[in-house]
């Protein structure tokens, strides 16, 4: 059914990371989230504790480095935070070339935009996010709603900022997916069961 590689960019909270999981199971294919970044790791000689800091983190580039930005030139010498970007880049790719997989986060919608690359973008209310980060973020049980709610923006802020800095483009908008789904309507079974329905309808 599926002979496409399949990206999944979501908000912090809406159950991205367990949806593209399922899907993969369902689908028999690879499934790529953390594992990029021991992949990066591995292959780039770079701390993988580093890279787990930096890759969602606000980045600040020169005015020459913004010149370049979201395409790096021979001339321009990237930053720590840069190095890790590109590994991933070039992780993503390998990735991509084996197979058919499932790759969640990482700009992968971006760096596979001339790969024909199905991306799927995961939303949610705000409720829906409180009470799914309250299941899985035990370090964070004794939060109120408003400090959760604090938490979730400012996770969801940096994953923006992550994005729009390396692509040019803007984390979320709808143009850049084939398929948004809205997670608390459906919940993650839900949400599998549409994105599989969306896949057999892809023409190859």
């Amino acid at each position: 059914m599926n002979s496409r590689v399949i990206t999944i960019g979501r908000e912090f909270g809406s159950g991205g990371h367990e949806i593209g999981m399922k899907l993969a199971e369902r689908l028999g294919i690879p499934f790529y989230d953390r594992e990029i970044i021991t992949l990066a790791s591995e292959a780039g000689g770079l701390d993988a504790a580093l890279i787990e800091r930096n890759e969602e983190g606000a980045h600040r580039l020169s005015e020459k480095g913004r010149s370049r930005m979201p395409f790096f030139s021979l001339s321009y010498t990237p930053d720590f935070s840069d190095a890790i970007y590109l590994q991933q880049c070039k992780v993503i790719k390998d990735l991509a070339s084996k197979g058919p997989c499932v790759i969640v986060g990482r700009c992968a919608d971006f760096v596979l935009r001339n790969d024909g690359s199905i991306n799927v973008f995961i939303a949610a209310s705000m409720p829906y996010k409180i009470a799914r980060k309250r299941k899985v973020a035990v370090e964070k049980a004794d939060y109120t709603d408003e400090q959760m709610e604090r938490y979730i923006n400012d996770m969801n802020a940096a994953r923006a900022n992550y994005y729009n800095h390396y692509t040019g483009g803007k984390w979320g908008n709808s143009g850049t997916y084939h398929l948004c789904v809205h997670s608390d309507l459906v919940d993650v079974e839900g949400a599998v069961e549409t994105i599989m329905t969306y896949l057999e309808q892809v023409k190859d």
